[in-house]
């Protein structure tokens, strides 16, 4: 009888379990299936507006080529028919504005040396709020690295490198101006003829390797080349990588190339040399592009220059080319620009009264011209002049050892007053100069003018409330000239205005549900 009972209460225990069992399941799934009642759920206060703000960087990296020089640097043959630089001499200059606390200059890929130098104020108690600082450079590119205190209207580092020289394969003046990190970068060059290297040099300053993409588009057909060699490029950490462009592409008249980062931002120039033979026809550097405009100015031409143009567009378009004036336009001639194609322009030497070329164009086009001298037997020099890109504020620096003249082009169809401020070596405030433009007018400055009994102008920033004058900087040397060698240069101001990003975030409420 206690065997029955027994087995009846395990059987009875056996059934209150599996009914237990089923039930915490059936309570599981209840709990993960079913939304959570909203009386448990903590509120937020949020809306669906979203909130809009601007970001800038307090800190830069600006980089410095190192000295023109030859793409083939082998010493083969005979050594009077080696290719050399001669006496090549360099000097660069480099001055920060505004909120600035910080700003070194040092070899790229170094971390300190006796060579660097730090960009300083003589006199830190005045209202300039300047800073200076000068070398000569034997080989090799330089980086500003810029710390500001904010990130302001005003703020930011510029720096210049020279070169001249009267004797070797690059006799002449060879300037850059020191170019920003940003993740792709545009060339608009003359064309790769025979004789003429043009060497893409790409600077990665961060410590992250990065794998550039090149494409370049023609002169001769419309669309983007198939290159001869690698259409991309690997760059090193805190090093340099260069490519041949000539070798990648034949028999264009102009060039359009454009230099993208996979990874970091990246700076970069072409060092472009042209030789006939024995005999050198000039040398410079290209600059990276400003964004391409409608209605643009390329600075810095005088009577007598030979003048050639390129223009290059996304859409088919046209446009009028002007000689500017300090009276205004002068017709050049008209273009029709074809899509994804670099259109090149002879307009002959410059008149007498010329500053500059303008380009008036139905749609945004990027602008460059080339200016050439020639000097005696059979030697010459370029200039190669990006169109300016106007800025409430921007600036410059002139090296030691050339001479310079600042012209100032009007790019809009109403007078336009601007404020020219100059400074010395040491940061302090030599003039300002209020300067009144016509329409569509430009003025030439010599840098002597702006010196004085308060210093020698060695630093130049402009304020433009207009956004409607683009400048630069002409450079000669006046030994080259009492021999009869052709030497000029020219740079553009570079902006001073901070580097922005929109940033948007929006209440999503789906992401907690």
């Amino acid at each position: 009888m206690s065997n029955k009972t027994s087995g009846f209460k395990r059987a009875i225990g056996i059934v209150l379990g599996v009914i237990t069992m089923l039930v915490l399941i059936a309570l599981f799934v209840v709990l993960v299936m079913a939304p959570i009642p909203n009386i448990w759920v903590d509120k937020v206060a949020a809306s669906d507006n979203a909130i809009d703000q601007t970001v800038s960087p307090t800190q830069s990296e600006t980089y410095c080529p190192a000295p023109i020089g030859l793409a083939d640097t082998g010493t083969y043959g005979d050594s009077a028919f080696q290719a050399t630089v001669g006496n090549l001499s360099t000097q660069a200059r480099y001055a920060a504005f505004g909120s600035v606390y910080s700003a070194t200059v040092s070899a790229i890929g170094q971390k300190s040396s006796s060579d660097d130098v730090t960009l300083k104020d003589a006199d830190p108690t005045d209202d300039s709020s300047v800073k200076t600082g000068a070398q000569k450079i034997d080989q090799g590119a330089r980086l500003i690295n810029t710390r500001m205190l904010q990130a302001a209207a005003g703020t930011g580092t510029v720096g210049t490198i020279a070169s001249w020289a009267d004797d070797g394969d690059v006799r002449g003046v060879s300037a850059a101006s020191c170019v920003s990190t940003s993740l792709s970068q545009s060339f608009l060059l003359s064309g790769g003829t025979t004789g003429t290297t043009q060497q893409l040099i790409v600077s990665n300053p961060s410590t992250k390797p990065t794998t550039v993409d090149i494409a370049v588009w023609g002169s001769e057909t419309a669309g983007k080349m198939a290159l001869s060699t690698q259409s991309t490029l690997s760059v090193p950490a805190e090093g340099e990588s260069s490519m041949e462009l000539s070798a990648a592409v034949d028999g264009q008249h102009g060039l359009f190339v454009t230099v993208s980062s996979k990874e970091t931002p990246i700076a970069s120039v072409v060092r472009t040399v042209t030789m006939d033979g024995l005999t050198p026809k000039g040398s410079d550097f290209a600059l990276p592009l400003p964004t391409a405009s409608n209605a643009s100015v390329a600075p810095s031409i005088t009577a007598g220059d030979a003048v050639t143009a390129y223009l290059f567009a996304k859409a088919d378009t046209s446009t009028g080319l002007s000689w500017i004036t300090d009276k205004g336009l002068v017709p050049a001639k008209d273009a029709t620009v074809t899509a994804d194609k670099v259109t090149a322009i002879d307009l002959g030497e410059a008149p007498d009264g010329a500053l500059g070329v303008m380009s008036t164009a139905e749609d945004a086009v990027s602008f460059s011209v080339k200016a050439t001298r020639s000097g005696d037997s059979g030697q010459a020099d370029f200039a190669l002049v990006n169109a300016g890109e106007p800025s409430e504020f921007s600036g410059l620096a002139l090296p030691d050892g050339v001479k310079a003249s600042i012209t100032l082009a009007n790019t809009s169809n109403a007078r336009r007053t601007v404020t020219l401020h100059a400074y010395d070596d040491a940061g302090a405030s030599v003039t300002s100069e209020e300067i009144t433009l016509d329409a569509n007018a430009a003025q030439t400055i010599e840098t002597g003018k702006l010196s004085g009994d308060h210093g020698t102008a060695v630093v130049l920033m402009l304020e433009d409330s207009s956004k409607k004058v683009s400048w630069g900087a002409r450079f000669s040397h006046d030994s080259l000239q009492d021999k009869d060698i052709a030497g000029l240069s020219a740079i553009d101001a570079s902006t001073l205005m901070p580097a922005t990003v929109h940033v948007w975030a929006r209440n999503d409420s789906s992401i907690v549900k």
